[in-house]
């Protein structure tokens, strides 16, 4: 995972002549939980990797929401236009599901086998994040403004 961090890294900086903060701070966070569970040989760090990183986000949009900085507006807001006050809840949203998440993520590699929390990781995670999303659809409908 670490090689394969290094080489995302490595081409996000090539295509992009850039790598996103997201991007960034989720790499540097496995590099280094990647290279103590290496050292140490015990995998726990690397269950603990996403739980950090879901918490960051987390905090970060909570913290942009106190700094009246919108970042998830300014991470989607390319691809979605709705107002600053639906900015404003669909990112209290998104912290409050990332916070959900890191404690689930939690729960489930500290009270079951490593083949459980895999399982979670390839076959749960993904399809709670669609289904979430997929229930913030209709409010961003209601809430898009018109480009024309």
């Amino acid at each position: 995972m670490v090689a394969v961090t290094l080489l995302c890294l490595s081409i996000s900086y090539y295509v992009d002549g850039k790598i996103s903060k997201p991007l960034l701070i989720s790499g540097i966070i496995l590099l280094i939980s990647g290279s103590i569970t290496i050292i140490s040989q015990d995998p726990k760090y690397i269950k603990m990797k996403p739980t950090v990183v879901y918490l960051i986000f987390s905090a970060a949009i909570i913290y942009g929401l106190w700094k009246n900085n919108l970042y998830l507006k300014q991470a989607l807001g390319g691809s979605i236009s709705i107002n600053d006050k639906a900015w404003i809840t669909l990112s209290g949203r998104f912290a409050v599901y990332f916070f959900m998440i890191a404690i689930l993520n939690e729960v489930i590699w500290r009270n079951y086998s490593e083949a459980f929390w895999v399982n979670f990781k390839i076959f749960g995670v993904a399809p709670i994040t669609m289904i979430f999303i997929a229930f913030q659809v209709p409010f961003i409908y209601r809430n898009q403004i018109n480009k024309e």
